[in-house]
């Protein structure tokens, strides 16, 4: 019986492993040359409507506490939850006896006062006045009796015992004179006078104090508003920190937010607004940005704004939370990119074009317009961009699938 022959099974091996590397080649010369579908978008000419959206709060205006300047037995309350007050109505009181009384004490003292400073001005000053005309004729008199007598005796007329009698009377004069000048002086500035004024000084000073006192004992409607809460009742016994009755103005309703200091470029005061509250997410209440942060915070690299509300709904409530949509620019026509598309090459800007047949890594000209979208120059409308990492190979790159503005499908 013949054996087989091994070595005649040599070529048809050699022919299967051949054909394994010439199979191995290929898919990796394929594998090589195959070129991978990314995503791409179409440059064209679009209306964009830059929007910027921010969480936000009704903050403005604040809800007021108001508490009694004085302690006391409340003596009543003339308002409830959810009234409308208007500014200066009194809303709740505590016994105001003592102060009463204090004010009535306090008002009878400044009128004695007044009325002994108003004697002491048109009877005592004037009488002093008078006087002192007197001393002071008299003075001039006893002067020139003084001079006369002093010729005479030098003429041998009047003997010397008259003219030290003269002296004398002059003497007299003039000390009633200066006593009665030193006294209207000493009265009208400096003494009795000047401490009636003070007197009456103090007295109105003690009868402001009780008047002020006396309105304490009442909260007062600081402006036109909204009763939220009462929490005093007549009987009850309030100190200064008792909590009595919290209001709010009624103005406008304010909403604040923070936005990203990128978006300052797009942000003034009266910008429209769209604004949709949690609790009520199907209502879209009209509003207008009122204020633009002054400075920026350094560690949240937020602007603070403010949303007001034109026409609020009675729903509102302060505190409430909702999300804020502020129309911030409109570019139309313009040829506008998704910014995902835009790579940075050597700090600049490139973009991946496809012209038919090949890509290619281009710079590109653009302003950022928020996060989502930029404008682009040097670039025709049309242009097939595709989105794909700046370290890509170029030949292994083509369109995939189209993808529409950011926020479409």
């Amino acid at each position: 019986m013949n054996k087989p022959d091994p070595t005649r099974k040599r070529p048809k091996a050699l022919v299967y492993i051949a054909a394994a590397g010439l199979a191995l080649v290929a898919f990796l010369v394929y594998g090589g040359l195959k070129r991978s579908g990314v995503d791409y978008y179409v440059l064209k000419a679009i209306d964009l409507d830059y929007t910027i959206l921010a969480n936000c709060t009704v903050d403005h205006p604040k809800p007021l506490d108001l508490s009694f300047q004085r302690e006391g037995i409340v003596r009543s309350v003339g308002v409830k939850d959810g009234d409308r007050v208007t500014k200066g109505l009194v809303l709740a009181q505590v016994d105001d006896f003592d102060a009463e009384r204090n004010l009535a004490i306090s008002t009878d003292n400044l009128r004695s006062s007044e009325l002994k400073l108003e004697n002491a001005r048109k009877e005592v000053l004037p009488n002093l006045g008078e006087k002192l005309n007197e001393y002071e004729l008299n003075l001039k008199q006893a002067t020139l009796n003084r001079d006369r007598y002093a010729e005479l005796l030098a003429a041998g007329g009047v003997s010397r015992a008259e003219l030290e009698k003269a002296e004398k009377e002059y003497q007299r004069a003039l000390s009633q004179y200066n006593q009665q000048k030193l006294e209207l002086e000493s009265f009208s500035r400096s003494g009795r006078l000047a401490d009636l004024e003070y007197q009456v000084s103090i007295g109105r000073a003690q009868v402001d104090l009780a008047r002020r006192s006396l309105e304490n004992t009442g909260i007062v409607a600081p402006f036109d508003g909204t009763v939220l809460k009462v929490d005093i009742q007549p009987g009850q016994k309030a100190t200064l920190a008792t909590r009595a009755i919290t209001v709010v103005e009624s103005a406008n309703w304010e909403l604040g937010l923070y936005v990203d200091q990128r978006e300052m470029p797009f942000l003034k005061e009266g910008l429209p607004a769209l604004v949709t509250m949690d609790a009520y997410p199907d209502a879209r209440i009209e509003g207008a940005v009122s204020y633009v942060c002054s400075e920026i915070d350094k560690e949240k690299n937020t602007c603070e704004l403010r949303i007001m509300l034109k026409d609020a709904p009675p729903f509102i409530k302060s505190g409430m939370a909702g999300r804020a949509e502020i129309m911030a620019a409109r570019f139309e026509k313009a040829l506008a990119l998704p910014a995902k598309f835009v790579r940075k090459v050597d700090g600049k800007g490139s973009v991946w074009l496809w012209d038919g047949r090949k890509a290619a890594l281009v710079p590109v000209s653009t302003r950022p317009v928020g996060e989502r979208w930029v404008l682009v120059e040097g670039l025709r409308e049309g242009s097939i961009v595709l989105d794909a990492d700046a370290g890509a190979s170029a030949g292994k790159l083509k369109p995939g699938r189209e993808t529409g503005a950011p926020g479409t499908p």
